[in-house]
């Protein structure tokens, strides 16, 4: 099974649309990032695991299953860092074959870097890094 690690602010939630005063509500989503997601899931075969601060409010969990991209499931709260959170359901799940991270923070391990795909807060997830997870997943 291949897996993606998805972040939500500084992925899909991006710098332009994060004000929430813009009427968007408490989680915003920007929808071109959240049709790469799925863009990667369907080029992929993926399933999603939500590794976003997000996935301690049911409201966001619902927000993102509803307007991103179904979950299998979301990280636990396991360690200091989310590459601890990260490794953790991966211990729980040995049937994980490949998997990607994107995130805009680095609180990653080095062994993990090949598997990280870092996006920046003011841009949120691109068509150039959806790409690059798709050959990543694929390969």
């Amino acid at each position: 099974m291949k897996v993606l690690f998805l972040d939500i602010d500084g992925v899909v939630n991006k710098r332009d649309n994060f004000d929430r005063s813009k009427g968007m509500g408490p989680y915003p989503i920007d929808s071109y990032c959240a049709f790469l997601v799925g863009r990667i899931t369907l080029s992929t075969g993926c399933k999603v695991v939500l590794s976003s601060s997000w996935r301690n409010h049911p409201e966001g969990v619902q927000n993102v299953s509803q307007r991103v991209v179904e979950l299998l499931d979301k990280t636990g709260n396991e360690g200091k860092y989310r590459g601890d959170e990260v490794q953790a359901w991966l211990d729980r799940h040995p049937e994980v074959t490949k998997y990607a991270i994107l995130d805009d923070d680095m609180d990653f391990y080095v062994y993990q870097a090949p598997n990280y795909f870092k996006t920046r807060f003011e841009d949120g997830l691109t068509d150039e890094i959806a790409n690059a997870v798709i050959e990543h997943l694929n390969a």
